[in-house]
Formats: structure tokens, C-alpha cells, sequence
């Protein structure tokens, strides 16, 4: 049963799978259009250009996220017994991506409490402006979120 085209575990392995991509291609693509309206609605002296390095970080790194099979940072015998040190390789540069992930999202955080909430200027602080802070803040969430549902959501087959 388990082995044959008909095997029901495959499906559903398959189908969490296109669900999860699906969602995380969803959350993606609402903070892209975040950050492209924080972009077209944005003057140069209101809101740096700058400030939306975090996601462009995050995007690039859930693009490299995606080339590290979970087969690899999971596979426990041959981490012993191999005299390959790929898998300590991969679980490195996993947390190396996790570390700029979770980098960004403070760098969010941050770029918000300076620029839009800790201001003198009165321009700064109207609630027109304060949303490319928050608008920031959300589309790096989101990111996050997306690459860590992309990363943990997955199942492979075995």
C-alpha cells in the first residue's frame, strides 16, 4: 500500500506542501505591495529609501533558504560517522540566515521607534507618515513569517 501511485500519505504530503508555498507566496506578495506603496507614496525628506533594506534582505535571504533540502540539516547518521562536513555546513548557514532574518526585523523595529516615533519634526509625525514606519515594520514581519512558514511548513517525502 504504501508503495504504489495510490499512496494517500504522498497526497496529502503534496498538498500541504502546495498549501504551504501557497501562503507563503501570499505573505510575500502582500509585503512586496507594502513596500511598493511605502515607495510610491514616499517623499525623499519623509521616508529614506534606505530604511527598506530589511526586506530586501529578507527576500534575497528566502531565495538562498530555499536551496538547503531539510533532508540535509536533519540527517543525523551520517553527521557522526561521515568525515563530510556538509551537514555542519548547512545547519551554519541555516543559522546564518536565521541570524540576518531575525537582524532585520529588529533593524525594522528600530527604524521605526528612531524615525517615526522618537522625531522632533511635526512633519513626521502626522499619521500619513507614520504609516511607511508601520508599513516597514509589517512588510519585514511578514517576510519573516514567510520564510520561517516556508522553512518549517514543508514536509519531504522519505
Amino acid at each position: 500500500m504504501f508503495f504504489t501511485t495510490n499512496d494517500p500519505f504522498s497526497k496529502n504530503t503534496k498538498r500541504h506542501n502546495y498549501i504551504i508555498a501557497f501562503l507563503a507566496g501570499i505573505l510575500t506578495g502582500i509585503a512586496w505591495w507594502i513596500i511598493i506603496d511605502i515607495l510610491v507614496r514616499s517623499m525623499n525628506n519623509l521616508f529614506s529609501r534606505f530604511y527598506i533594506l530589511p526586506g530586501i534582505a529578507i527576500t534575497l535571504v528566502i531565495i538562498i533558504l530555499h536551496f538547503i533540502p531539510n533532508s540535509t540539516v536533519q540527517d543525523e547518521i551520517h553527521l557522526i560517522n561521515s568525515f563530510d562536513n556538509s551537514i555542519k555546513c548547512a545547519r551554519l548557514f541555516l543559522f546564518l540566515i536565521f541570524l540576518i532574518i531575525f537582524s532585520a526585523v529588529i533593524a525594522s523595529i528600530w527604524i521605526f521607534i528612531v524615525d517615526s516615533m522618537i522625531t522632533n519634526n511635526l512633519q513626521k509625525k502626522s499619521n500619513y507618515v507614520q504609516w511607511f514606519g508601520i508599513g516597514n515594520l509589517i512588510s519585514t514581519i511578514l517576510l519573516a513569517l514567510a520564510s520561517l512558514l516556508s522553512r518549517f511548513g514543508r514536509k519531504d517525502d522519505y
